[in-house]
């Protein structure tokens, strides 16, 4: 089996059917899907067993205790038998029905890299346009680029690095450190996950879901900075940046 995708989920029933259709048109079917729901008191698990029996392998996961975006991902990539893992956001979608025919003939022709940069469509309200991420082609410029996302990269299963749990800001410091983890990289100029920035209940932008959430998150991501070590000199350089104005996140935060 080629691709593991890993679906987290809260709360997102009304953008499901999109994005399980968009994974179900595939033409290529050499994957799985792992959907992981994080204590949704929406119909969300019952969407995902409506697809279930129309993809070729599924397993769907409901967490007794929420872990919050990293902690759904990690419980996903324990089922992960995939040779490459994606990501997709349960509010997202694939962008056509050949996005893992595209996915497989840049890594065939790049024979086999650990991780594959994706490009991707930003849709807010009517405007939908296309951001291309092939310029990204080494590892430093990946790690110093500003699309932090897990979706923006397909990585081998037995490189990806687990997330930070129990927080909202999880991705800035798996970036880091999955990039410090991965040798050879090749980049996919066709957008393949159309980002969503039409859902208002989003984890990362619902205000009234993060709670008290905010603030330990971003003390939280600031330690984790502290705490990560990596080996290549880039994935230094920007770990210290990132440090840097994590503190400077802080600071403005408790000051308002």
């Amino acid at each position: 089996m080629m691709f593991s995708i890993i679906v987290p989920n809260y709360n997102n029933a009304q953008w499901l059917d999109r994005l399980f259709g968009s994974v179900c048109d595939q033409r290529r079917k050499d994957y799985e899907l792992i959907f992981v729901d994080d204590v949704s008191t929406d119909d969300s698990y019952e969407i995902y067993r409506k697809w279930a029996d129309k993809l070729p392998k599924a397993y769907g996961l409901k967490l007794g205790k929420k872990r919050w975006n990293g902690g759904a991902r990690n419980a996903g990539l324990a089922f992960a038998r995939g040779k490459y893992t994606l990501f997709l956001d349960s509010d997202d979608c694939f962008s056509d029905n050949e996005c893992l025919d595209t996915i497989g003939r840049v890594i065939e022709q790049n024979n086999y890299p650990d991780l594959v940069r994706l490009s991707y469509y930003y849709c807010a309200g009517d405007n939908e346009h296309p951001v291309d991420l092939s310029a990204q082609d080494t590892i430093e410029k990946i790690v110093q680029g500003q699309d932090v996302a897990c979706w923006t990269k397909c990585v081998k299963t037995e490189k990806v690095v687990p997330f930070a749990e129990n927080t909202l800001k999880e991705d800035v410091v798996q970036h880091i450190a999955q990039l410090d983890a991965v040798d050879t990289v090749a980049t996919c100029a066709k957008p393949i996950v159309r980002w969503n920035r039409n859902n208002p209940n989003s984890t990362s932008s619902n205000i009234q879901l993060q709670g008290g959430k905010f603030l330990s998150s971003l003390y939280r991501k600031y330690a984790d900075l502290l705490d990560l070590r990596v080996n290549k000199p880039e994935c230094q350089k920007e770990l210290e940046k990132r440090r840097a104005q994590a503190l400077e996140d802080i600071r403005k935060e408790v000051t308002r």
